[in-house]
């Protein structure tokens, strides 16, 4: 790890004249994250800004009908929420399963949507793999047991962030800060870049860019949402496959739907096909299990991960199940 100046902001206009001034400067929250790509090697600012004392951007509250969460608030501060697990079952869903007490008592909701992928390729010094600038997805021929089943032709990471296919069920809007001052509200559908896009990236973020927090609609009656991933371990792992959803009735017949996967490509999908099968029907199990198979068909797995397609409908389907159970009234 190289050595860097370390600044203390106080306020966001203190982040900001910081990145302004300083060239490639980067903004700290828990560092969770942020410190594992020191080591790595993967970054190597000259310059880190925490922002620990950034009172404003940490905290839950309702405005403007949604439910607005600080970049800075802490994991295990959202999965405690009682608003959260009021409105959004989803994202309580999520936070909970997130890594460790430790962790989550450390990490942060914009750290958590922001945090780069843990392919071993990528995270490997001696791997110069094309997402590190290189020409070969080593992952494509390599060992792929955890590697992505869409969307993989160049590059094969999944994404880490399980609270994004939650907040992503709610319709989230993320709040951005350009280093110019303005401010800018991104849809969650259009935060994410594939890596055909720009390999560089995970998120349509700029350099100087910081995240303030996000918004999510909260659910209302007749509706509730689920989240759901599964592990090899239970007691800490980053998921296999994980899944959220969120079901409108009406009776028992869908209004509307959302289901969002992650940890199966390189970046968070809503798999509309599968809302396509439930919308204007009869909710059942039986329709959440044709909805799970709908989210895979277009699958493409690698040599070691053909597993990962079974295992999504599962997620999908059972997701779907709690997350109506929940709009029929069930805790």
């Amino acid at each position: 790890m190289r050595n860097f100046d370390y600044y203390v902001a106080n306020s966001t206009a203190d982040v900001q004249d910081v990145m302004k001034k300083v060239k490639g400067a980067r903004p700290k929250a828990g560092g969770t994250d942020l410190m594992g790509l020191l080591k790595d090697r993967l970054t190597a600012p000259d310059s880190i800004v925490s922002l620990e004392k950034v009172g404003d951007l940490t905290g839950i509250k309702t405005q403007g009908g949604g439910v607005w969460i600080g970049a800075t608030t802490t994991i295990a501060a959202v999965a405690a929420d009682k608003a959260v697990g009021r409105t959004a079952g989803a994202v309580a869903d999520a936070a909970g399963k997130t890594g460790t007490p430790l962790i989550r008592n450390r990490a942060t909701v914009g750290g958590n949507l922001c945090q780069r992928p843990r392919c071993w390729y990528f995270r490997h010094p001696d791997y110069p793999c094309s997402k590190k600038g290189g020409d070969t997805c080593f992952a494509q021929e390599g060992e792929n047991k955890y590697h992505a089943i869409f969307e993989n032709v160049t590059c094969n990471i999944v994404h880490p962030s399980n609270l994004a296919p939650a907040l992503w069920a709610h319709d989230a809007k993320v709040h951005v800060l350009g280093a110019n001052g303005k401010a800018k509200d991104i849809s969650i559908d259009e935060f994410w870049v594939l890596p055909e896009e720009d390999m560089s990236k995970e998120t349509v973020l700029e350099d100087d860019d910081l995240v303030t927090g996000v918004t999510y609609t909260p659910s209302g009656s007749g509706s509730g949402s689920a989240y759901i991933e599964v592990r090899e371990k239970q007691s800490y792992d980053w998921a296999l496959t994980n899944a959220a959803a969120r079901v409108d009735l009406s009776g028992n017949r869908v209004k509307d739907v959302r289901v969002v996967i992650s940890a199966v490509a390189p970046v968070p999908m809503r798999r509309e096909e599968a809302e396509a099968v439930l919308k204007g029907k009869a909710f059942s199990e039986e329709l959440a299990w044709k909805a799970g198979e709908a989210a895979v068909a277009d699958a493409t797995p690698l040599r070691d991960n053909k597993y990962k397609v079974r295992l999504l409908k599962a997620t999908v389907a059972h997701t779907l199940i709690e997350a109506a159970r929940r709009a029929k009234g069930g805790k």
